[in-house]
């Protein structure tokens, strides 16, 4: 691509000369996360939207697009806003784009608020996904980010990350709930009525439990792919896994957030609230149920919860523990875990945080309601696909090894 055309038809939007990649803060909290009661969203219109032969679609569940706009012959605006504000600088975007004839055009990405953070990912059927080629990619000061597409008849997927809705999570769960050690509850429905699932594996009264929560930030795919990895090693039939639900309960909540999913929204549940801030007050139904259902499980069942283990993405692989003060680490195994994970994938940054125990987030729920450990597993946002399940069964292992050792005889 010619990069001077390519300024050329960029500084007709903004005022730049420059490339420069702009991520958004790891650790950004805007004022009046905590605060959890409903707050009102705005929801996208769904249509689809034709200009001069191009036509966009967000009518598709996970879709994320306000606006679509002509600029000039060959530049076309894409406007992404987010459900309410003050939100987490993540901005989600995901469409579909065609043209009558066969055209190459120049597709400016403009977010009402917030920075550019995810990579472009694009696919020809919704499904199989890969990064668009980044010759056709380029991010500019202010964040205004530019994809230079090829067009034809045919539809191209562009999105944010690769599309894992609610339905394509209970997919998932049907390709697993034939295995008889699996039990498949509703634990309710969301604030629009999804059905919030829970699968108990290997539960027997009075053993020592392991609980996998994903997916309350809706764009954080990696780490539900991570889960995915990291649950299907714990149902896998070897010794070390056959050992493992044979001496442990695994409770495990895969889509904690659907309505958020399903929506395209950057943060927030349908009820304009980041549900990992609401493990205090249970003002969100989504969180509510959650803890209810856990809480009888455990009550009903006599378990022993010795983790909480909690999947999310950002920038780079990070997880968020507790210090030696607040969790000392002769009681539990996360910092032999982190240790070995270490060794084990000599090539991986894996950086540790101390989390706090403050805030009312779901690592910290379980400190506080089963004086248990938590970790929220932060996956990178780019981390190749392949080696994030290769991480995620490989976490799994050196995980039920020491968990193994450290609660059973």
């Amino acid at each position: 691509m010619n990069k001077y055309i390519l300024l050329l038809i960029i500084s007709v939007v903004v005022a730049c000369s420059t490339s420069k990649k702009v991520s958004a803060p790891l650790n950004y909290d805007p004022p009046g996360s905590t605060n959890t009661k409903t707050k009102p969203i705005e929801k996208q219109v769904k249509s689809i939207r034709s200009i001069n032969g191009v036509t966009v679609d967000n009518t598709f569940p996970g879709a994320r697009l306000n606006d679509f706009i002509q600029i000039n012959d060959s530049l076309y605006q894409v406007i992404i806003s987010p459900e309410n504000k003050p939100i987490n600088l993540s901005p989600w975007y995901s469409f579909k784009i065609k043209s009558e004839s066969k055209k190459q055009i120049y597709l400016h990405l403009k977010y009402t608020f917030g920075k550019h953070r995810y990579y472009p990912d694009y696919s020809t059927n919704g499904k199989e996904w890969y990064p668009l080629d980044s010759t056709r990619y380029h991010i500019y000061e202010n964040d205004s980010t530019v994809f230079q597409l090829n067009l034809d008849q045919n539809e191209l997927w562009i999105s944010a990350q690769e599309l894992m809705t609610s339905e394509d999570n209970d997919d998932w769960i049907k390709s697993i709930e034939n295995n008889p050690e699996i039990s498949v509850q509703s634990y309710g429905e969301s604030r629009e009525g999804r059905s919030l699932k829970a699968l108990s594996i290997g539960l027997k009264k009075k053993q020592p439990t392991l609980v996998v929560m994903g997916r309350q930030h809706p764009p954080e795919v990696p780490g539900y792919m991570a889960m995915q990895a990291f649950v299907g090693e714990l149902f896998a039939t070897n010794d070390l896994s056959n050992k493992f639900r044979s001496k442990f309960t695994i409770l495990l909540l895969p889509m904690i957030n659907p309505d958020g999913v399903d929506n395209g929204h950057w943060r927030h549940n349908a009820g304009g609230v980041d549900l990992n801030r609401d493990w205090q007050f249970f003002n969100q139904p989504e969180v509510d149920l959650l803890q209810h259902y856990i809480k009888t499980v455990v009550k009903k069942n006599k378990l022993n919860i010795v983790l909480g283990l909690d999947f999310h993405s950002t920038q780079y692989d990070l997880l968020y523990t507790f210090n030696n003060e607040t969790f000392p680490e002769n009681k539990g195994v996360v910092k032999a875990w982190i240790r070995q994970l270490r060794t084990s994938l000599p090539n991986d940054k894996i950086a540790e945080e101390d989390g706090g125990a403050e805030a009312p987030v779901s690592k910290n729920w379980f400190l506080n309601e089963f004086k248990a450990e938590g970790v929220t597993y932060e996956v990178g946002d780019d981390t190749p696909r392949e080696y994030l399940k290769l991480k995620g069964k490989r976490s799994a292992q050196i995980l039920m090894e020491l968990l193994l050792e450290k609660y059973t005889d």
